[in-house]
């Protein structure tokens, strides 16, 4: 069996250094052991003959951000250096020497991913169960500790970073480590595949290094990953609003690593360490006697009996003055400390995207200005008003209290949503609509006005129209196309008609009975005005000629339907196709901020909207919707103004039009 590669911890660029110089004096290079975007790292020989690894980071790069990736590092071992434990890599020395930073660390054994395709090249899937476990357990107690102890969050948890010594997991590479509270610590780089949705949000949460830490465990397990994302900004998109594959993954284990993937933090469990506790209660085949396992077991459980018992404050090592104040919990669903929760930008992100901002009313949107600058500007002193209106001219000074809003735009690419830059070329609104539609039609014909007959994709004529004939009625008004057609009426209920015709088949010889039938799905009762579907399609196994016919006469049949219950002008300016795409929605308030994605299931689309069922009651007026399947708006969204609602038993049934004007 081929090895699966996980995450590339590194390049294939040249290395800087050369073996055999002397970075320090006395330790002596030896060979490479790897590099990616924040440095280069090798085996060295230290004094006394030991050997130990040696890490360079430099201010220095290509891209311009040496200097920033060189105080990242620095900063993150000044979270570190104080702190110790038998599960993270100990970091012994560092010197800043000539604009780099020197980092002298324990040497490792080797990664974990080199485990992994030990196993793989053996023909096993990936790491045995309870193997695995054992690391894992090692891993979640040093990234509890450092988390209740701390308030640190490591947030790069991959295959990468993890090492084996001794047959024990040791967590290292603390490049990206930061704590939960305190100033902010600017952009950071990251590790797309396996960051939690929070942190590409900037709200890292205690709960952040779980997230990752479930990835792995799929992946290291079963070979295989959650999300199928092959791009960084597609595994992105997935984090935020994908749903992921756990199919692979023992049937035990699955709820459990559900669980510790929830978008939310306050979803996940309460602790690294109660992940690892839950996998290891699943019953599973063991590789390894049960005494070991049962040992490890015992070893986790003390552990989070311990953490939620808690620890006395004089019992933490390093310096007091990162210790939370007694009491204080760092959990998302406990009590909020009385600092901010930290905030990591990442480059570029728009004025758009202001997670946990303060809400208000949403304010009008506009496009332009009187003097045609590129951003418009809507100022705002009172809470707006539901309808749209023009924008107001742009003022020389701007007048105190009032509120500046940067320009909304009809179509964004959805990674803008989630604070990330992005140089893709948004789509026209209406080449946008265009492309739901027609994926909604799934080469079927769409109507070209209201009322029109279209074609689905699974071949049923289709026409829509509003009524307000009363469902008692409708019978009485169909005996019109009843003897003209020749067909029959049934009412299966109250809000469903059908009209059938058989045209041959039936008897001992005649083979199956087929013909067309014409059902009609009437309105909610009550409403006075409501809409009305008729759906035509054959039964059976029709012969060629009544095929070839039926193509021209069901058009007519809902033609004659439509001529006798739609009594109303219909006012909508585009026909709307059922179907069952799956949407995406960002709620957007009136200053930019943009909440959690909400997964939702349309009903039908049309040029001009969609209608839609969530379970989630939506609490904005505004939503921008991204359709996941729908190939010729991937990556995008579309802004949405919600028009009516209605609840429907636990769900609750939208309509929306699309802002193409701005």
């Amino acid at each position: 069996m081929p090895p699966v590669p996980t995450a590339d911890s590194g390049t294939y660029r040249a290395y800087t250094r050369l073996a055999g110089s002397e970075p320090l004096p006395g330790y002596r290079l030896i060979s490479p052991l790897g590099r990616g975007g924040f440095g280069e790292v090798w085996k060295c020989e230290a004094p006394g003959g030991l050997h130990k690894a040696i890490k360079f980071v430099t201010s220095e790069s290509e891209d311009g951000r040496g200097g920033e990736r060189f105080g990242q590092e620095l900063a993150a071992f000044e979270q570190i250096k104080a702190i110790r434990h038998p599960f993270l890599l100990t970091l012994e020395r560092v010197e800043q020497i000539s604009g780099d930073l020197i980092m002298v660390m324990e040497l490792a054994d080797r990664q974990l991913q080199d485990r992994f395709v030990e196993c793989r090249n053996c023909g096993l899937p990936g790491i045995p169960r309870d193997e695995l476990l054992s690391y894992f357990a090692d891993a979640a107690e040093a990234l509890d500790m450092i988390a209740a102890k701390f308030n640190l969050q490591h947030l790069d948890i991959k295959p990468a970073n993890l090492f084996l010594v001794s047959g024990h997991v040791k967590v290292g590479d603390y490049g990206l480590v930061a704590q939960l509270e305190g100033s902010d610590a600017g952009n950071r780089g990251l590790t797309p595949r396996y960051v939690a949705p929070e942190v590409l949000h900037g709200t890292p949460s205690s709960c952040s290094d779980q997230y990752s830490l479930a990835l792995v465990y799929q992946e290291l397990l079963t070979g295989t990953f959650a999300y199928a994302g092959r791009t960084p900004q597609q595994l992105m998109l997935q984090h935020v609003s994908g749903k992921p594959n756990l199919a692979p993954l023992p049937p035990g284990d699955q709820p459990v690593v559900e669980h510790a993937l929830a978008k939310q933090p306050e979803g996940r469990f309460r602790s690294c360490l109660e992940f690892v506790q839950a996998l290891m209660s699943v019953e599973a085949a063991s590789a390894l006697p049960n005494a070991a396992m049962n040992f490890r077991r015992a070893r986790v459980d003390r552990s989070v009996a311990e953490m939620n018992v808690g620890v006395p404050i004089d019992d933490y090592p390093g310096d007091a003055s990162s210790v939370p104040e007694r009491g204080a919990l760092t959990h998302p669903g406990g009590a909020r400390r009385p600092e901010p929760t930290q905030s990591f930008t990442l480059p570029g992100r728009p004025h758009l995207t202001v997670p946990g901002a303060a809400k208000a009313a949403l304010p009008p949107l506009v496009s332009g200005n009187a003097r045609g600058a590129t951003r418009a500007q809507v100022l705002i002193n009172t809470p707006a008003p539901a309808s749209v209106r023009t924008p107001p001219p742009v003022l020389e000074e701007v007048e105190a209290g009032l509120v500046i809003l940067n320009r909304i735009f009809s179509v964004i690419p959805v990674a803008a949503l989630i604070g990330m830059e992005s140089g893709e070329r948004t789509l026209d609104p209406q080449a946008f609509a265009a492309g739901v539609v027609s994926a909604a039609a799934s080469g079927g014909d769409v109507p070209h006005a209201s009322g029109d007959v279209g074609r689905l994709a699974d071949g049923a004529w289709v026409c829509q129209f509003p009524s307000t004939v009363p469902a008692s009625v409708v019978p009485l008004k169909l005996q019109v196309v009843r003897d003209r057609w020749g067909v029959s009426i049934e009412q299966p209920d109250p809000a469903h008609l059908v009209m059938r015709r058989t045209a041959g088949g039936g008897g001992f010889f005649g083979g199956k009975k087929f013909g067309y039938e014409v059902s009609i799905l009437l309105p909610t009762a009550g409403k006075p005005v409501g809409e009305i579907t008729v759906l035509g399609r054959t039964f059976g196994a029709p012969d060629q000629k009544f095929a070839h016919e039926v193509q021209d006469t069901l058009p007519r049949v809902l033609h004659d339907v439509k001529n006798q219950l739609g009594n109303v002008q219909d006012r909508r300016n585009s026909p709307r196709v059922a179907c069952g795409l799956a949407v995406t929605l960002y709620p957007v308030h009136s200053d930019g901020g943009i909440d959690a994605a909400v997964s939702a299931k349309c009903r039908d689309v049309s040029l001009g909207g969609l209608g839609f069922t969530t379970s989630e009651a939506l609490k904005t007026k505004y939503v921008y919707a991204a359709f996941p399947g729908v190939s010729a708006t991937a990556g995008q969204a579309i802004l949405v103004r919600l028009a009516r609602s209605q609840a429907h038993g636990h769900d609750r049934h939208y309509g929306a039009q699309y802002r193409t004007d701005l």
